[in-house]
């Protein structure tokens, strides 16, 4: 089953589960695939897969409006520019991370690697 393919089997697995769209492909998750890049479904991957790739995301981008609202007329400390936005993606990456697997461990799905759509019944 290709990529595509298994998207497809997800969201009408997902629809008959009543899983929301946006949790089963999150609208950078949909950028992403609209430019080829293969990456999965978050509640597909790995706790610590999802905990660093929204984490991360989300520092860059808090951190970088963070920069340009606030704090681009000086005076903060290093510290605060770059360890506030590391510390508030840290703790969004877990808290996403551990609400992603539950969604995971309440629909019994596999890692990406392992899914071929809906199980047969």
């Amino acid at each position: 089953m290709t990529g595509s393919e298994k998207l497809k089997a997800m969201r009408v697995h997902f629809a008959s589960l009543g899983i929301s769209p946006i949790t089963g492909a999150p609208r950078v998750w949909r950028v992403l695939w609209f430019f080829k890049i293969p990456i999965p479904p978050l509640v597909f991957l790995p706790f610590a897969s999802v905990a660093l790739l929204t984490g991360g995301l989300a520092a860059v981008f808090w951190g970088l409006f963070m920069w340009l609202v606030f704090w681009s007329q000086g005076g903060e400390s290093m510290w605060v520019v770059v360890g506030l936005p590391q510390l508030a993606g840290a703790l969004f990456g877990f808290v996403n991370a551990k609400r992603v697997r539950a969604i995971a461990r309440t629909y019994n799905l596999p890692l990406w690697a392992d899914y071929n759509g809906p199980p047969q019944s």
